[in-house]
């Protein structure tokens, strides 16, 4: 075998070597990118479920601080037979799901001044004593 034979066979022997590692290297490539195609049609889907429960999220808030809530505590005619404490109640505590009204303990000393006018006109409806009325109203909270 001469210098020759010797170089002719170490090219070609390289040339395939190199030609075939490209070669797969291709295939991978594809292969990768397949995947990550897959995986990005994979993300774009869950973009798309994020945000529509974040729209559903969006419309139940709406839906909890909508103002239809209180047409019925707050109307004269309900006004009248019951007075204004469920309305003020009622309006308070949406504004408190809006988050920048007011605070939840405002809502709770006009819900429990409500209690407190409720209890004391059935204690004097029944004629009971406004001293045991007022000790039962205390032992209640």
């Amino acid at each position: 075998m001469t210098i020759l034979n010797i170089i002719i066979i170490s090219a070609l022997g390289g040339g395939l070597l190199t030609g075939g590692t490209l070669y797969a290297l291709e295939i991978r490539s594809k292969k990768w990118e397949n995947l990550s195609t897959q995986q990005s049609e994979v993300i774009n889907s869950l973009i798309e479920v994020q945000n529509s429960i974040h729209k559903g999220e969006i419309d139940l808030q709406k839906n909890l601080t909508a103002p239809d809530l209180i047409k019925v505590p707050c109307s004269e005619e309900f006004i009248d037979k019951n007075g204004e404490g469920l309305c003020r109640e009622m309006f308070c505590r949406l504004q408190t799901r809006e988050g920048d009204g007011a605070s939840q303990s405002e809502c709770e000393e006009i819900a429990n001044l409500n209690n407190t006018i409720s209890i004391l006109t059935e204690c004097k409806a029944l004629e009971v004593e406004i001293d045991q009325c007022i000790k039962v109203l205390d032992t209640r909270k």
